[in-house]
C-alpha cells in the first residue's frame, strides 16, 4: 500500500552534487525537469563549477567509441518481463542488514565529463542514518554528515547523523511501486519516459530494501518501449530508447544481479510514447546521440562490490586511503 502521503524520492548517494547533475541531464535527453533528489551534505573536492557548466556536452562527445559492448543493440530472445522478473528474484534474496550495520559499495564511473574518463569511488552508508558517512574517490576522503555543513576532510565529525542509507518505506509490492513511480516521476515528458528514466535514476543511486528493489524490478517490466538488448558479453541490458539515447539497466547473465547503468547512442525511434509534452527548446534540437556512432557509449555507472559490513575500516577513519 502507498501512504497518502508519498514517500520521498531515494536520494542519490554515489556521486557529489556537480556530477549527479551533469549525469542526470545527459540521461533525461535534455530535458527540463525539476530534480527531487534530496541532496546530501558532502563534503568534497576535485571538480569544479566549470565541470557543471560544460558536463551536459562534454558527457556525449567525450568518451571514445571503443572496447566491448558499443556496437547496434542486438535484441535476445527474452522478454524484458523475464529478465526483470528473475532480477526481481535475485533482488528479494538478499540478506536484511542489521541497523547498526553499514552498505559498502565500489563503484566505476566514465564519461567524458568525469577526470581522465573515469572515476573509481568508495563508499559507506550506515543503514540507519545514525553515524557518519564516508566516500573515498580518487584518493580524496568525502565525509557524509548532513549534521555539519562543511566537514573537515582530514577529521570525522565528532557527533554526525544522516538520512537512513537503506530505505525501508518504498512499496514492496509491484502495482504500488509501479503506481508510485508514475506518480513521482519528475518532468513532462511523456510518462513512460519519465518513469523509466526515474527507475534508471533510483537503481543505480538509491540503496532499497530487497523487497522494494525486487517491486521495482518487476514494475519496470510493465513500462512502455522497455526491451531487452545484449550489450556486451559479461552483462544483460535492459533499455528503452528515445531520442537517439538507450538507457539501460545492466543485469548479469546467471545470477541477474543487477550490476549497472549505461546511457547508449541508439538512432532506433520505433517507440513513440504517448502523452506528456517535449518543451519547445528540446524539439527543435537534434535528438541526442544524432551525431554519434549507433552503440557510442555516453556514459556507465557499474557495481564493482556491494555489501554489507559491520563498519568502516579504521585505516580509512584514521585517514588512510
Amino acid at each position: 500500500m502507498i501512504d497518502q502521503q508519498p514517500p520521498m524520492p531515494p536520494a542519490r548517494q554515489d556521486m557529489p552534487a556537480d556530477r549527479h547533475a551533469a549525469r542526470r541531464a545527459a540521461l533525461l535527453t535534455e530535458m527540463t525537469a525539476r530534480r527531487r533528489f534530496p541532496a546530501r551534505r558532502v563534503a568534497f573536492g576535485g571538480l569544479a563549477a566549470a565541470t557543471l557548466a560544460g558536463g551536459v556536452t562534454a558527457a556525449l562527445i567525450a568518451v571514445p567509441d571503443t572496447g566491448p559492448g558499443t556496437g547496434p543493440a542486438q535484441i535476445v530472445p527474452m522478454s524484458a518481463t523475464q529478465v526483470l522478473d528473475r532480477a526481481a528474484e535475485a533482488a528479494a534474496k538478499a540478506p536484511e542488514p542489521r541497523p547498526g550495520q553499514y552498505i559498502y559499495t565500489e563503484t566505476e564511473s566514465r564519461a567524458g565529463y568525469l577526470p581522465r574518463g573515469l572515476i573509481r569511488a568508495k563508499s559507506w552508508y550506515a543503514v540507519n542514518g545514525k553515524g557518519i558517512g564516508l566516500k573515498i574517490e580518487g584518493g580524496e576522503r568525502f565525509w557524509v554528515c548532513e549534521a555539519v555543513a562543511k566537514p573537515s576532510p582530514s577529521r570525522a565529525p565528532a557527533d554526525c547523523k544522516n538520512q537512513p542509507g537503506y530505505r525501508r518505506d518504498l512499496p514492496v509490492d509491484a502495482k504500488a511501486m509501479r503506481d508510485w513511480l508514475y506518480k513521482t516521476a519528475p518532468s513532462v515528458l511523456p510518462p513512460d519516459v519519465r518513469t523509466y528514466l526515474y527507475v534508471f535514476e533510483i537503481a543505480a543511486g538509491a540503496k532499497l530494501s530487497p523487497g522494494a528493489q525486487a517491486a521495482l524490478f518487476k514494475a519496470t517490466g510493465t513500462i512502455a518501449g522497455v526491451q531487452v538488448v545484449q550489450s556486451t558479453p559479461g552483462s544483460i541490458a535492459v533499455g528503452q530508447t528515445w531520442r537517439g539515447i538507450r538507457s539501460e539497466l545492466l543485469f548479469e547473465p546467471k545470477t541477474y544481479r543487477f550490476i549497472g547503468t549505461r546511457t547508449v547512442a541508439d538512432p532506433d525511434t520505433s517507440f513513440q510514447p504517448k502523452g506528456g509534452t517535449v518543451p519547445p527548446e528540446m524539439d527543435k534540437r537534434k535528438p541526442f546521440g544524432a551525431d554519434l556512432k549507433p552503440g557510442t557509449v555516453a556514459d556507465s555507472y557499474m557495481i564493482v562490490d556491494q555489501r554489507v559490513v559491520d563498519a568502516i575500516p579504521a585505516a580509512y577513519v584514521k585517514g588512510a586511503s
